[in-house]
């Protein structure tokens, strides 16, 4: 059984990628009837299969026997232990992303600053899911 981490009915994007890191944000930015904006960060990604706006979206960890994901690649990296494949659904489509784990955290950072980095970060003082 796939385990639900995060829904939301808000509008998503593909918002930054630190390549080196393996960092993906996917971001729902505030506005004036949500104050706060919803940051979604993959950790350790390797492998992204996204469309970049989501309307409303329900974050899933899949089980690792699935088959889903047809690149060696990918599949030797989700035989690792500390590996996952996240499953995002938006509108019936759904898409994947190979990572080590995500995060979700609710901040009020404005549109040009990031959740992303190492070291000291801003806008992630406050978590709401995660998959770890």
């Amino acid at each position: 059984m796939n385990k639900e981490i995060f829904k939301s009915d808000r509008y998503f994007t593909a918002f930054d990628f630190v390549l080196g890191h393996g960092q993906l944000l996917l971001r729902s930015s505030k506005d004036d009837s949500n104050k706060k904006n919803i940051d979604i960060i993959f950790f350790g990604t390797k492998y992204v299969q996204l469309f970049t706006s989501l309307w409303g979206i329900r974050i899933k960890l899949v089980e690792k026997d699935k088959g889903l994901i047809k690149y060696n690649s990918v599949g030797l990296f989700l035989n690792s232990d500390i590996n996952f494949l996240f499953e995002i659904e938006t509108k019936d489509e759904k898409y994947y992303i190979a990572a080590s784990y995500l995060k979700v955290y609710e901040n009020e950072l404005e549109f040009n600053e990031t959740s992303l980095g190492l070291g000291l970060v801003m806008g992630r003082e406050k978590e709401i899911s995660g998959s770890k």
